[in-house]
């Protein structure tokens, strides 16, 4: 009975995002358990130890622990129970930008509550599955029956925890297909919702979906507000994947609102961008598709605002702060100047930026445009208009004359 009672205090502090308390129970827990040889009692214990790891992004540990639960559970050969590592390890493999593992876990987890008649268990992987299905923009027609289901579903059992997901994700659906109020009102409802329910980290990640649907409206003072606000919580809760979103979306406000004089906000921008790419690059998760195309014409539109080498320059500062220093930067300078030994201001041959020279560099070394890409978290088109630059400026035929060219002038 104490094994069982110390698992249910560490569901609950688990869902109250009190991680070192749950962490410390489903120690005590598994201790107990593995003196009774209590095999779904170990099982369970590693599962809520696998969740804990999961959100403190050691996705190497949480992985290993979720599969020796899946392991054990499946020995048990007990399909609502092998259903939970299943979902775990899917949110997983979706928190990586693994998307079609993903859903095709997702999906295993689904048909298994299905099976058992789980009802909570479909409601909550009908959301998921809807979540991953959204973000990777796969199977779009399907997202809107997900959704309905799980809302249906969840109204039936009174889970609040499947309304507010099913909500803020029909919202984020309605503002794609451009019904911002409707938008707004249901993102609005779902955060209400998980602020009610004292979910913290849900409550961080539907603060930023709302502050991006007000930033659709035109309201960047009240965006700006709400991205602030979720990355306090994301922050708190250490969701480093929903710190660096909500850096990415903070810069684009930033630089849409006018809230600073033009140049200090673009500066702000870009420091924030930075920050956000180191981020990503940290914990290996790529910009999703869903936000790709509006991340671009941020950066477009900020460009324009300051000349290339001083973006390049702020960019490159916001990659060596930390998100507080970010927050804290607005355009400042984090650290004193120290004057350069001549009057001459830094150039790189044929007039190349830092940015180009960063990736000539990984040109030289071998990658491809792919490969170069995810090292420095920017998209593959990205890439590629700052190679045509490069072959312009160096006078390039292809990449083995800018390999020469890079050897040529001491870059590597």
């Amino acid at each position: 009975m104490r094994a069982k009672a110390l698992i249910a205090a560490a569901h609950l502090s688990f869902v109250q995002s009190d991680y070192p308390r749950t962490e410390a129970l489903c120690k005590e827990s598994l201790a107990l358990y593995r003196e009774l040889r209590d095999q779904r009692g170990i099982a369970a214990s590693l599962y809520w130890l696998g969740n804990v790891a999961w959100v403190r992004d050691n996705a190497e540990e949480a992985r290993s622990l979720l599969e020796e639960a899946l392991t054990l559970f499946r020995q048990i050969d007990y399909k609502g129970f092998i259903a939970w590592p299943l979902f775990t390890l899917a949110l997983l493999h979706y928190s990586q930008g693994e998307y079609t593992q993903a859903r095709t876990l997702f999906e295993e987890s689904l048909a298994l509550y299905r099976d058992v008649g789980n009802k909570m268990g479909i409601a909550h992987t009908l959301s998921q599955l809807a979540q991953v299905l959204l973000v990777s923009q796969s199977d779009q027609a399907r997202v809107h029956s997900l959704l309905e289901e799980c809302l249906a579903l969840s109204n039936e059992l009174g889970f609040k925890e499947g309304i507010a997901a099913s909500l803020c994700l029909s919202g984020q659906l309605a503002l794609i297909q451009g019904e911002i109020i409707t938008a707004h009102s249901l993102v609005q409802e779902s955060a209400a919702l998980y602020k009610e329910m004292g979910h913290r980290h849900d409550t961080g990640w539907s603060l930023s979906k709302l502050a991006r649907v007000v930033a659709a409206q035109g309201d960047y003072a009240a965006a700006r507000a709400l991205y602030e606000e979720s990355l306090a919580i994301t922050r708190e809760v250490s969701n480093k994947l929903h710190i660096a979103s909500g850096l990415e979306g903070l810069a684009a406000v930033v630089a849409a609102q006018g809230y600073l004089p033009t140049r200090q906000g673009t500066q702000w921008a870009a420091q924030l961008w930075g920050a956000a790419e180191s981020l990503r690059k940290a914990i290996g998760v790529p910009i999703p598709p869903i936000d790709l195309a509006d991340y671009e014409r941020s950066l477009s539109a900020a460009r324009t605002h300051l000349d290339e080498q001083a973006f390049a320059d702020s960019w490159a500062e916001g990659r060596t702060m930390t998100p507080e220093q970010a927050l804290a930067a607005q355009g400042r300078r984090t650290a004193p100047q120290v004057p350069p030994p001549t009057t001459t201001p830094t150039t790189y041959p044929a007039g190349l930026s830092a940015r180009e020279i960063e990736i000539l560099c990984l040109v030289a070394k071998g990658l491809t445009n792919a490969e170069i890409a995810k090292e420095l978290v920017l998209s593959t088109k990205t890439v590629t208009a700052h190679l045509t630059h490069i072959f312009n400026k160096t006078k390039s035929e292809n990449r083995a004359a800018a390999t020469v060219f890079a050897m040529r002038h001491g870059l590597i």
